[in-house]
């Protein structure tokens, strides 16, 4: 069996939208925020309502709550928003009205292509992978896009982010979240890639800012490290 490690990296104001075209389609790909504001700046006001965000079908995205109290996951245009207290307890809710995005970056996509491990070796990190995999499909490697790891994973660390005060570095921010460990868990991860936006929806060491998703227990949380196994599943969009 072959595994496969990442590492994963944080959380992002202003908007940019961005028309991804290829050979088939266009993503709607639109960026609110910027994780040097956050993270440089001090920045925590939302700045965009998340029921505007998913006013229409087929929405996919990931993000910060505002004040980063929390994490955004947009599935299908389904909504769900993650939160933990000072006391370690966690609470979901799948209501848009009244929320806003501290971050938060979309993708419309209609249909997925499915691409399976089926055991195969990949002698390479996750971003070179989802790179190559993206090429042979007429992805447009300059702009961002999104993807769907889904399946059996080996290990998945995550977490839901809280905030610790403006001067908080990122091992505060690491330090200060509600943080968990799942083994040989069954489960979904949306990410999004780009090599053109370090410190806005990606940290400086990676190029995918990926969220976590138990249907399960219905909790989701940023990915900060991911051992994929044989039975994970990559989907570009078709």
């Amino acid at each position: 069996m072959k595994i496969l490690m990442i590492k994963g990296m944080l959380l992002l104001s202003g908007l940019i939208m961005i028309g991804c075209e290829n050979n088939k389609t266009n993503y709607n790909i639109q960026i609110h925020g910027a994780l040097r504001d956050i993270m440089h700046n001090g920045v925590r006001e939302g700045i965009i309502h998340i029921a505007d965000a998913v006013r229409d079908n087929h929405i996919y995205g990931v993000g910060a709550l505002e004040g980063l109290d929390g994490e955004i996951l947009l599935w299908d245009s389904k909504v769900i928003l993650t939160r933990a207290d000072k006391q370690g307890e966690v609470t979901v809710s799948i209501k848009a009205e009244n929320e806003k995005g501290l971050l938060l970056v979309t993708a419309k996509i209609d249909e997925w292509i499915e691409i399976p491990f089926n055991g195969k070796k990949i002698g390479k990190s996750l971003d070179d992978y989802i790179y190559e995999m993206a090429n042979n499909n007429n992805i447009k490697l300059e702009e961002p896009f999104p993807f769907i790891l889904e399946g059996i994973f080996s290990k998945v660390k995550w977490h839901i982010i809280s905030d610790p005060g403006l001067d908080g570095s990122h091992n505060d921010h690491m330090n200060k979240s509600w943080n968990q460990t799942d083994e040989k868990t069954e489960a979904k991860i949306l990410g999004f890639y780009s090599t053109k936006h370090h410190a806005i929806f990606t940290h400086h060491t990676t190029n995918s800012h990926m969220h976590y998703y138990d249907e399960n227990t219905g909790l989701s949380g940023h990915v900060d490290d991911l051992i994929l196994s044989e039975y994970t599943v990559l989907k570009l969009p078709k």
